[in-house]
């Protein structure tokens, strides 16, 4: 497979195919940037930062799986099978 990225400051009216790819099966992608990606990490950032801090460490605690209580497993193992319960 091959890759090219190319990006355009002023994007042109038309976009020229490598001769290369004329002729083949092709996927075309346009995504327009809207800033920089480094300013959008830095506001999704400052934006986790600003908010409050809430709740205490326990009240996202899990508690132990032990898997399904008061079901029965059975594992088999060629002629011998194993039952958990």
């Amino acid at each position: 497979m091959q890759a090219i990225r190319q990006f355009y400051e002023d994007a042109p009216s038309a976009i020229v195919i490598p001769e290369s790819m004329q002729h083949r099966r092709l996927v075309v992608i346009f995504q327009i940037e809207e800033s920089d990606e480094s300013e959008s990490r830095e506001d999704l950032k400052s934006l986790l930062m600003a908010m409050p801090d809430v709740g205490e460490d326990a009240d996202f605690a899990r508690r132990l799986d032990y898997g399904r209580e008061g079901v029965a497993q059975t594992i088999h193992l060629g002629r011998r099978s194993i039952v958990l319960n």
